[in-house]
């Protein structure tokens, strides 16, 4: 017999995916990779080389690390549904504050207030998910990245539409349409998201076990979630304009840079099927070897055809590491722990992110062009991938819980 709490939960469950989708569209599709898109706009009207323009991008990342490692304490202190809500009203205000940057010094300031509410954001929801849906976590979480690819479909079909019907200075009024959309967010967000788990104060605990800071396999999960906040960024940020460079139309490069998000739509969901089925260290290895091979297609082949191959490839494929990573970690450490682990490791994601987009920027600048960033993110998925190697193997634990449900159902 299935007790109220349960059959809250399930009850729960749509309106939450729902939910998060959303926060996750528009905190980390609009609030953090919009940012590509709109970048050769707002590089041409401000003036800006590509160095200071990469240098934008370690500013919201910087602001994304700021926050990351407090997120989890501050769930645990004045609940989840409080700390998105306050990561929400952070990114509001900096995508608001974009419509009417006029110096570099507010720009700075404007992206860094959207790295700094995204982070108060995405590690409560992953944490809301592995403590309120402990059964579903794979699916629910593969939705709720589904967002972030969302965010970057609706991002390449804005912007080139805003650039078509405004002149001038079009990218302002696609960060105030990326604002008005945030903002309803917010309000259903204030309206319905509840903390199911807030009353079981499972979040962080006042006395954290030492065997947590002892996991070896967490230390270097936490390697390889930081190369990958290094390198990952690279065909997001500057695909679009790599294409324009090569002297293709901006509609073609934000329909291509649009069909990434489509299918990245798809891939969080089908990485954890796999990571059910398969287990979470196959399906991340395999993962990052396919990142590595899109990375690999523009260095070698420049035609739009093969553009579009590497934006299937890693559209698909980037948004499943980060749910298997999170993942990872919910199978390294006991449930009271998972949002102290999942800060721990996002602070060196964070940093992964604050120093890639400027120096992906300067690698451009000064070592041969945009190929020289895609293989400089080639060479860290394979690195990942060989590291990933090391993680203990997940598969065994998830045979042994099935036929754990299956004898209990039997009971």
């Amino acid at each position: 017999m299935d007790n109220p709490q349960t059959r809250t939960d399930k009850r729960y469950l749509y309106v939450f995916i729902f939910l998060g989708m959303g926060l996750l569209i528009t905190t980390t599709g609009f609030g953090r990779m919009a940012y590509g898109v709109i970048l050769p706009f707002m590089q041409t009207d401000l003036g800006l080389t590509t160095t200071e323009a990469g240098m934008l991008g370690t500013y919201l990342f910087l602001g994304y690390l700021v926050t990351v490692g407090l997120s989890g304490v501050m769930t645990g202190k004045i609940g989840a549904k409080n700390t998105v809500v306050i990561g929400n009203i952070a990114v509001l205000i900096g995508l608001f504050c974009l419509m009417f940057i006029n110096s570099y010094l507010f720009a700075a300031i404007s992206v860094f207030l959207l790295g700094l509410g995204s982070a108060l954001v995405f590690t409560p929801l992953m944490s809301l998910v592995v403590t309120s849906f402990p059964d579903k976590r794979g699916m629910v979480m593969g939705f709720l990245m589904s967002g972030a690819g969302i965010g970057i479909l609706l991002s390449g079909l804005i912007v080139p539409s805003v650039v078509k019907v405004f002149s001038g200075e079009a990218w302002r009024y696609a960060w105030f349409i990326f604002a008005l959309i945030t903002l309803a967010i917010l309000l259903l967000t204030l309206l319905f998201l509840k903390d199911l788990s807030s009353k079981e104060k499972t979040f962080v605990s006042k006395e954290p076990s030492n065997k947590v800071w002892r996991s070896k396999p967490l230390y270097l999960l936490a390697s390889i979630y930081f190369i990958v906040g290094l390198v990952y960024l690279v065909p997001s940020l500057y695909q679009t304009s790599y294409l324009i460079d090569l002297g293709e139309t901006e509609s073609l490069a934000g329909s291509i840079y649009s069909f990434a998000g489509f299918v990245s739509i798809f891939g969080p969901p089908l990485w954890g099927w796999i990571a059910d089925h398969f287990g979470i260290k196959q399906a991340l290895v395999t993962v990052l070897l396919l990142s590595a091979f899109g990375s690999f297609i523009p260095v070698i082949q420049t035609a739009p055809l093969y553009f579009t191959l590497a934006s299937f490839i890693w559209g698909t494929s980037l948004g499943g590491t980060l749910v298997l990573i999170q993942l990872q970690v919910a199978k390294l450490v006991e449930q009271q722990y998972v949002a102290l682990a999942i800060s721990f490791i996002s602070v060196f994601y964070g940093i992964g992110q604050m120093i890639g987009p400027g120096f992906s920027g300067w690698i451009i600048d000064h070592f041969g062009g945009f190929s020289a960033a895609y293989l400089f993110s080639l060479s860290g998925f394979l690195i990942c991938a060989f590291l990933s190697l090391f993680l203990p193997s997940s598969r065994k634990r998830h045979a042994e819980k099935r036929v754990e449900n299956v004898n209990d159902e039997a009971l």
